[in-house]
């Protein structure tokens, strides 16, 4: 379930995108005061955005969501007094659709150090003098600042891309190798903002490419400002049920699973043999690569088995509707496998030596199911505990009932 649930956040963003398009694409032409009712829905989308990223310490969606509303504001809610706004709206429109892809790359790059923190405030003050420059320009007319947005950078017909692309050419080229770096950090490390920030920029990209709409900016900036807030319950769902090092679900997650069982179950307690004399003699780092290869490999457990992980090098597997005969063949295949699969150290402790050649774990296994003796959960954990200590006691690497 819990898996499952994390694939459908996981591709939400994608599938808003792609339902936001497809709509947008249905009702281009609507009337203006539908469109003004959009643009200021879309601002309450990032107050809420900004709120939820501010509560729960998300300082990059914070800073992607300001940078998205006052473009939106800039571009459609600013009417200037004594410019001339062909001008002004063609300027800033230039250098909108260059600042756009230039923050998303900048701040998909950083790391979570707080809004109100230095860093955040040096954030502010990039995010301002940004905006102080386009100022600059509007106020001064000084075209040799805006110089460089316009500027041939590719040996190709400039009607590509006034005409076809609608964006200015260093636009398109930024938005292509921001794109192109995202798509390669999450596939290198998945991460729910890496996703989100990919489906913003290309919804930006959308917006700004059918700017001649009334409609178009307010509802894929709209559509921007909803994908970062699923980013942010994303985030919230994973810190709450995921095991951050390992991946599978943890302890709160469990305790979950344990209230909806009914029926017969089993509930198996695993522990990785020797651990701690593995920690002291490889490093820590090791050890957290072992409690990963583990993990990984409980993933796959048969017989409809649902892994956590309990806490230090404990895991604990429940198999629902199942009888302890039908679960051990199950936990004896896990048990071979994880003995089977060796791994080779990648130490970063230089003051522990790691021998280049491939490590091998094996573990310990008690289960127990549900009976007359052992009623709740909690009982059948227990008596898992305890067979989990007659395996050990056995000579570990083994199943005990």
């Amino acid at each position: 379930m819990f898996a499952k649930t994390l694939s459908a956040l996981t591709t939400l963003p994608i599938g808003l995108l792609l339902l936001t398009c497809f709509l947008f694409s249905r009702t281009a032409a609507i009337p203006a005061s539908l469109s003004a009712i959009l643009e200021n829905l879309s601002y309450i989308i990032f107050l809420a955005g900004l709120i939820l990223s501010w509560r729960f310490n998300r300082s990059r969606v914070f800073f992607v969501i300001t940078i998205l509303g006052i473009s939106q504001y800039v571009l459609t809610g600013f009417t200037p007094a004594g410019l001339d706004k062909q001008f002004y709206y063609n300027t800033v429109f230039s250098l909108i659709s260059v600042l756009i892809p230039v923050n998303i790359l900048f701040f998909s790059r950083l790391k979570e150090r707080g809004i109100f923190s230095a860093w955040g405030l040096l954030s502010f003050g990039f995010i301002f003098l940004q905006f102080f420059y386009i100022a600059l320009i509007v106020v001064t007319r000084d075209l040799d600042l805006i110089a460089p947005v316009s500027q041939m950078l590719l040996p190709f017909n400039h009607a590509l891309f006034t005409d076809f692309l609608n964006l200015p050419q260093i636009s398109v080229i930024l938005i292509a190798f921001t794109g192109l770096l995202l798509i390669i950090k999450q596939f290198n490390n998945a991460s729910h903002l890496y996703n989100a920030l990919l489906c913003v920029l290309l919804a930006s990209a959308a917006a700004l490419h059918f700017r001649s709409i009334p409609a178009a900016i307010p509802v894929f900036f709209s559509a921007s400002g909803i994908i970062l807030i699923i980013t942010i319950l994303q985030d919230s769902y994973s810190m709450a049920y995921l095991d951050e090092l390992t991946g599978i679900p943890g302890r709160r997650a469990l305790r979950e699973e344990l209230l909806k069982l009914s029926g017969n179950y089993v509930i198996a307690m695993l522990d990785i043999d020797f651990f701690k004399k593995f920690n002291d003699t490889y490093g820590h780092d090791v050890g957290d690569d072992v409690l990963k290869l583990v993990a990984s490999v409980m993933q796959n457990v048969g017989g409809g088995g649902k892994p956590f992980r309990y806490g230090g090098e404990e895991f604990t597997v429940v198999f629902p509707g199942k009888s302890a005969n039908e679960a051990v063949s199950c936990l004896e295949d896990l048990r071979e496998k994880i003995a089977q699969t060796g791994f080779t150290p990648q130490n970063k402790d230089k003051k522990k030596k790691c021998a280049a050649k491939q490590l091998f774990v094996t573990i310990s296994i008690g289960l127990a199911e549900k009976n007359k003796k052992n009623k709740t959960p909690d009982q059948v954990i227990k008596s898992a505990d305890n067979a989990l200590y007659r395996a050990k006691k056995k000579g570990r690497n083994c199943v005990s009932k």
